[in-house]
């Protein structure tokens, strides 16, 4: 058998007829053994999504709370996760499904499978399109039983929907015939909105379509079809984004930043192609690229620069993006099953689709672990797997014991988790206490200050997590197992579990404290300096210590001005009740008052404190990397104008003090960037921000403000 094909060879009519029959009957057999073996891998994984699968579940789960309550509008204004850009929905809404489901992570591999029919489906009909025999049938299973695929599949992420959606919107894009058929034109358009709605970086994986378009719009019978699908893609998709945009694109450009690596380093333009090996099996890699570069079609031919476009379009965007994952290009990679489809005999193709299979079942099931490949440039894993396990990691042992020692008459108890480990991190903690449902107990990361106000706090006690992501977490862990530390004489032991990898779960909570853990009666300092928190003449009084309740009932704070991370505030007086407060410094001769850590506070009240605009000022330009600001007004509300990143901007803003319930809110009155001003419907839900005066995970007790008022060029309260 030849290797290549003549495009000129003549297809019987009836033949190809049996061979899609046929080819969609092993298609449907071959989703079929992928259910089996997500039912069986979804009853086997007892391992807690990770990292961003449980963001993905949570998200979910907000909608499906928001769904159950009626709110309507959440679809359209769903706040996003602290630091993450907003997601679309309409994978969410999906995933929110499975909430019915008794394991709500192993249902959403359910979810997954269905976008694997789409694209396996779409990917066979534009391989069938250009080669009408077996060869396209087994192409598609090589690509769907790929390890980048496989992967996919089985975890909770958006990804496999975005390689699907972008195969099934060449399919319409092919047979458009360069936008002269209607359907397909439509269908476009509809299935372009439809992935927007899934992910943001959709977009990228069809340029070629764009410039078919654009080409296309000088030709008077393709003119009305482009605007036909142009328009049916934005009445789908444009709303969201419009409601979104303001903090959509700060946000993605930080996210793009994350594990950056400028393109012009090194071997980083290069690094999806050696990669991609591991992703797609090094055989179907090596067969792939040399079919896209190749190519001899028996049909279409004319069509085949929509394969090479949609694969090295797809990979000159994605090399550039400094943060580089595997997943994100794998919807630009599907070409690559076409290419290798237009070159190959189909003996080789299905011989490649067998190893490939193989491959898939051994990644579900972990015969072999992996086989390391030795390269110059790269090592290539043959049989990558990732085997279901039935691992306890007792996340849900922690916070049902957390939730049984909490106190049921506060309505916050903060539980800081001191691990970031695949299956043992603070995401996974905060997605499983909000599915148990839990009415007190909040899970919170570890910050600077490790775990102030946080009244229960879990360390893995080896293993902490990779290198790149335990930044700080050594060196909270080390003063956690301090036998003489501020830890030590704050928190006790309250549970241990063994986890998988040979480390412990050890479970902390606040000690009642036998007596003041400050002598005297409070201190007084001209001059005070404790980490990020200065001040000229400090004045602290203790109320004498109370030993049934284990706290101070009344500390009362004044000063003449404090600086805390940069804001200077002038005059501030306040009262903090049922407050403990335990002295922090290592050196055990240093004094009491040099560093303090507050583990609980039952409320704050604010008697007094004056902010001046100058000093607000500088501390944004200072924390907001880029601004530039030329004047900010305080006088009634606030009002600020200069650049930042070089773009002009201005804007107002309205700050309110709210009852039932208490709360501070913050509200754009208006905003311009350039000369234009920005329609408050372009803002959405980031036209208003409230802040809780009551119990949060964030301020765990409750806030007092008499009053507040802007005039003058200053702040005051009250």
């Amino acid at each position: 058998m030849a290797v290549f094909r003549s495009a000129n060879e003549p297809v019987d009519e009836r033949r190809r007829k049996r061979v899609a029959a046929l080819s969609l009957i092993g298609l449907s057999a071959f989703l079929a053994a992928q259910a089996l073996m997500v039912r069986s891998y979804g009853s086997l994984q007892k391992r807690p999504p990770s990292w961003d699968q449980a963001i993905h579940m949570e998200i979910a789960l907000d909608y499906q709370e928001a769904y159950k309550a009626g709110r309507w509008s959440s679809i359209m204004d769903l706040a996003p996760k602290p630091g993450m850009p907003p997601f679309p929905p309409l994978y969410h809404l999906a995933l929110m499904h499975t909430y019915g489901s008794s394991d709500p992570a192993a249902a959403a591999l359910w979810v997954n499978w269905c976008y694997l029919a789409l694209l396996c489906f779409s990917l066979f009909f534009i391989c069938f399109a250009f080669r009408p025999d077996w060869a396209a049938l087994g192409a598609v299973i090589a690509f769907a039983a790929s390890p980048g695929i496989q992967e996919l599949l089985f975890t909770q992420l958006i990804d496999l929907p975005v390689v699907a959606l972008v195969a099934a919107a060449y399919l319409a894009f092919l047979y458009s015939d360069d936008f002269k058929s209607w359907v397909p034109s439509l269908l476009l358009g509809a299935i372009f909105g439809i992935g927007m709605l899934h992910k943001w970086t959709f977009f990228s994986y069809l340029i070629p379509a764009y410039l078919s378009g654009m080409y296309a719009l000088s030709n008077n019978k393709s003119r009305t079809k482009v605007l036909a699908c142009t328009l049916i893609a934005a009445a789908i998709c444009a709303p969201w984004y419009y409601r979104h945009i303001a903090m959509l694109v700060p946000r993605l450009f930080q996210a793009s930043s994350d594990f950056a690596v400028p393109v012009t380093q090194g071997w980083a333009f290069l690094l999806y192609f050696l990669v991609s090996a591991d992703s797609l099996g090094p055989l179907f890699w090596a067969l792939g690229w040399v079919g896209l570069g190749i190519p001899s079609y028996r049909e279409r031919s004319e069509k085949s620069w929509i394969v090479w476009a949609w694969v090295l379009t797809s990979y000159i965007f994605w090399a550039i993006v400094p943060n580089r994952q595997m997943r994100f290009l794998l919807p630009g990679f599907s070409a690559l099953a076409v290419g290798m489809c237009g070159s190959w005999p189909t003996g080789l193709i299905w011989a490649l689709a067998g190893f490939q299979l193989f491959g898939a079942v051994n990644y579900s099931n972990g015969w072999i672990a992996g086989i390391q490949i030795p390269l110059p440039l790269h090592d290539i894993t043959l049989l990558p797997s990732n085997a279901p396990a039935a691992e306890d990691w007792h996340i849900e042992d922690v916070l049902r014991a957390a939730q049984g020692l909490s106190d049921p008459a506060k309505p916050v108890a903060n539980l800081t988790v001191v691990a970031n480990a695949p299956y043992f991190n603070a995401t996974s903690f905060g997605w499983l206490a909000r599915v148990l449902k839990l009415p007190t107990v909040h899970v919170r990361g570890v910050n600077k200050r490790i775990c102030e106000f946080s009244q229960f706090v879990v360390l893995k006690d080896d293993k902490l997590g990779p290198a790149g992501v335990i930044e700080g977490l050594p060196e909270a862990a080390r003063i956690i197992n301090a036998p003489n530390g501020w830890f030590s004489r704050g928190y006790e032991k309250a549970g241990l579990w063994p986890l998988p990898d040979g480390s412990n779960a050890i479970l902390y909570k606040q000690r009642q404290l036998s007596g003041p853990p400050i002598a005297g009666k409070g201190t007084q300092f001209t001059y005070y300096t404790s980490g990020p928190l200065t001040a000229d003449d400090l004045k602290i009084e203790l109320a004498p210590w109370d030993k049934t309740a284990a706290d101070y009932p009344l500390i009362k704070v004044g000063a003449s001005s404090i600086e805390l991370r940069g804001v200077k505030v002038a005059h501030p007086a306040l009262e903090l009740e049922n407050a403990v407060i335990m002295p922090a410094a290592e050196d055990k001769k240093a004094p009491e008052w040099d560093d303090v850590r507050f583990l609980k506070i039952s409320r704050l009240r604010l008697l007094s404190a004056e902010l001046d605009g100058a000093d607000l000022k500088a501390y944004l330009e200072e924390r907001v990397k880029g601004l530039h600001l030329d004047t900010l007004k305080l006088d009634k509300t606030v009002s600020v104008s200069g650049q930042i990143s070089h773009l002009s901007f201005a804007a107002e803003f309205s700050v309110d003090l709210l009852d039932s319930p208490r709360r501070l809110k913050v509200t754009v009155l208006q905003a311009r960037f350039g000369a234009s001003a920005v329609p408050s419907g372009l803002l959405g839900a980031y036209r208003e921000f409230t802040y809780p005066l009551t119990p949060s995970p964030e301020t765990p007790f409750d806030i007092d403000l008499p009053s507040l008022t802007i005039k003058d060029g200053k702040l005051t309260i009250p």
